[in-house]
């Protein structure tokens, strides 16, 4: 654990400041329930509460997560802000909102049982903001701690529930300081945005509470974000954020 503490530490002080770690000086995790650890006490020394999860399948084929600290919600007309130190990219993706506290269990969720906890379905931005030098190149289990770069997420509007259904894809485009870096369509990186959903629901050893939020992928890989950078979306959905990052390269 007090591997975990340290590394957990140089993440946080990095984080804070918008700077990035050369991940060579620094000691990967020797397990993923030691990058875990290492997600939970970044958290816990900022005070975080966790209000949700981006979730991935590994090659694998095994669940992989991060929480995720700063959520903000769009306004009722579809604009946003969002600022931290370190933001590099953005993902539009699709989201689920729970409706009730997702808890393991001895019988295995279906995509039916498990599509029941779900109060409302919407379109996301997910922001990263990289704490290592090589971000998502860096080693799987350092990347890992690092929360798979996370920085944050803008929930955006309602969907209706057929867009969760498998083989799409979405109309979107993507402008950032007027001009188009996406021009759809877009697509989830595993066909079907449950299927992460519902490994991840089904490998859980603790409760994911009523009110969180699970996103599992985007629909237009990571699409890198100036320091300063108005973001309009439109298509499937529409959102307008502006985005901000102190970050210096």
């Amino acid at each position: 654990m007090p591997a975990a503490i340290a590394l957990a530490r140089q993440l946080s002080d990095a984080d804070n400041k918008g700077i990035r770690l050369d991940s060579a000086s620094l000691t990967e995790p020797g397990t993923p329930a030691e990058a875990f650890a290492v997600q939970r006490e970044t958290l816990a020394l900022n005070g975080w509460l966790t209000a949700g999860y981006k979730v991935a399948i590994r090659p694998d084929g095994s669940s992989v997560s991060a929480p995720m600290a700063h959520i903000t919600h769009a306004s009722t007309s579809g604009t946003a802000g969002f600022d931290r130190p370190a933001v590099d990219a953005l993902e539009v993706e699709i989201c689920f909102v729970l409706g009730k506290d997702l808890a393991p269990r001895n019988t295995p969720y279906t995509r039916e049982t498990l599509l029941d906890h779900v109060a409302a379905i919407y379109s996301g931005v997910e922001f990263l903001g990289h704490r290592l030098d090589d971000g998502s190149r860096s080693p799987a289990l350092l990347f890992l701690a690092d929360r798979l770069g996370n920085a944050g997420y803008v929930l955006g509007e309602e969907l209706p529930a057929k867009v969760t259904e498998p083989g799409q894809t979405y109309p979107l485009t993507i402008t950032i300081n007027g001009d188009a870096v996406f021009e759809g369509p877009g697509k989830h990186p595993n066909n079907d945005p449950v299927a992460a959903f519902l490994l991840f629901a089904n490998a859980l050893t603790e409760p994911v509470a009523k009110g969180r939020i699970i996103t599992t992928g985007s629909l237009c890989g990571a699409i890198p974000t100036p320091p300063r950078a108005a973001i309009a979306i439109s298509g499937f959905t529409t959102l307008t954020v502006t985005a901000a990052s102190t970050r210096e390269d």
